[in-house]
């Protein structure tokens, strides 16, 4: 396996050593650079450019006048570290297997910033959360992994706020990139924990939107916080919304300052910029709050959002469903680099592997419509669960542990979007239902033929708390 991997990238750079010896002008990037924005814990559903009505996100939003929004992009898990997993690799969670916190990405797992690396790329990552850090192999193919704005402290990084200091750390590695002449295009990955609860974001924030609350309900201790209930009162839960919409306004606005610091430079309009999320939070619309714990749209539907007008007529808007596995291979495509054979799980079957999407939004007359796409998804910390979306259905698959009974979820997504009613459940079997469960018992099969990309980690003690406190681990 490794050496199958060495000689994809060696495939890469050769390739793209050729490439850049007939671009033109030595000594300045002849690709785009990339800046890859995942912003955790961030619904699609409140943000203005998904139809929100609060002012949450006027920098998301621009971004996504200016290139092209994904209104159904499925996240793989509902929780961070597998989700960044497969953000980072194209690799599903069943493939990449890193779907605890006590595993870590194996080097032979080949990663996006591996790929670019070999492709001429200063590849550059800024992390602000517990479990986004270098334990866990997302430092692979970085050549500087910043982690200095993690808290591994739960109390700490759940009331911590990381924004301006990530803005000073990208500023600064822009200043010295731009100093140093620019003679590679950079890879930016920017991991930005603030939306994460606890919700607390500072003044003005924290009344922007709800400046009318008498209550005296704080959104602190998020996952133990008694107060926060199902049957809390429904004007208290508006007002954890209202603070959930602050930080995400908080965190917009840091965003806008790294957008501006790029048009200050001049580079923006040459910069792939991707917005996106690992994941989403719950608000008791299925009985739960915050995320690790289902496979319902509140945590799998995400934000996908990419602005590189050199490819992307501005305001493009794709309906068709995608998945958080397609982010790294159309990353790879915008930017013109050549997608290794060992990329993205290469013995899957091909319906079942990543999409390159730039056919699909590249170019000013790209109104192809994007294949289906299923979306399968899994989460293993309460119980193992599966769930397969397509644009109209949805089934879901919970596998109790340790009786190993199994129960069955399955909406009609056209006809009732909030999966409210279990069709599973219903005298009259829809027909969709027998398709569903091929499909996702065929994913099955395929997946668990697949080797391996995740080690052991042991956490320490201290550690475990802290992911147990986050809700990481039961």
């Amino acid at each position: 396996m490794r050496v199958w991997r060495a000689l994809c990238l060696a495939v890469v750079a050769a390739v793209v050593l050729w490439a850049v010896a007939g671009a033109g002008a030595l000594g300045r990037p002849t690709r785009p650079n990339v800046l890859l924005v995942s912003i955790d814990s961030l619904r699609a559903d409140h943000l203005g450019t998904y139809g929100y009505a609060r002012d949450t996100s006027p920098t998301i939003d621009r971004l996504a006048r200016e290139g092209v929004v994904f209104e159904t992009a499925i996240s793989s898990a509902p929780w961070t570290i597998p989700a960044h997993a497969t953000m980072l690799t194209g690799l599903p969670p069943e493939v990449h297997g890193v779907v605890s916190a006590r595993h870590r990405l194996a080097p032979d797992a080949l990663s996006l910033a591996e790929v670019l690396q070999q492709a001429g790329y200063d590849t550059v990552a800024f992390v602000s959360g517990p479990t986004v850090m270098a334990q866990y192999g997302f430092d692979q193919g970085f050549a500087r992994f910043d982690e200095s704005m993690a808290e591994p402290d739960r109390h700490k990084s759940s009331k911590g706020i990381t924004s301006p200091g990530l803005v000073a750390l990208v500023d600064g590695y822009l200043e010295g990139w731009d100093a140093a002449g620019r003679t590679a295009p950079f890879f930016v990955f920017l991991h930005m924990w603030d939306v994460h609860y606890d919700y607390a974001p500072p003044a003005p924030f924290d009344r922007m939107f709800d400046p009318d609350y008498q209550g005296d309900v704080r959104a602190d201790d998020f996952e133990r916080n008694p107060r926060i209930n199902p049957k809390m009162a429904r004007r208290d839960l508006e007002h954890v919304l209202a603070l959930y919409d602050g930080e995400i306004r908080y965190t917009d606005e840091h965003l806008g300052r790294i957008v501006a610091r790029l048009e200050g430079l001049g580079v923006l309009d040459d910069t792939i910029v991707v917005v996106t999320s690992d994941h989403g939070d719950e608000f008791f619309e299925h009985g739960m709050k915050g995320h690790a714990k289902t496979l319902f749209d509140e945590v799998l539907h995400v934000p996908l959002v990419i602005r590189h007008p050199r490819s992307i007529a501005h305001g493009r808007r794709v309906e068709e469903q995608v998945r958080l596995m397609d982010v790294a291979p159309t990353i790879l495509g915008l930017a013109r680099v050549p997608v290794p054979a060992a990329f993205g799980g290469p013995g899957m079957l091909p319906h079942h592997r990543f999409a390159d999407l730039t056919p699909f939004i590249a170019g000013r007359r790209a109104t192809a419509p994007v294949p289906a796409l299923p979306a399968f998804s899994a989460n293993s910390v309460l119980g193992l669960q599966q769930s397969l979306r397509t644009q109209e259905a949805k089934l879901i698959r919970l596998q109790n542990q340790p009786t190993d009974a199994v129960m069955t979820r399955l909406f009609d997504l056209v006809a009732d979007p909030g999966e409210k009613t279990n069709l599973a459940k219903s005298r009259e079997r829809p027909a969709f239902a027998g398709t569903l469960e091929r499909k996702l018992a065929s994913w099955r099969d395929d997946t668990g033929h697949q080797g391996g990309h995740a080690l052991a980690l042991q956490p320490t003690a201290t550690h475990e708390a802290r992911l147990r406190a986050l809700g990481y681990v039961q």
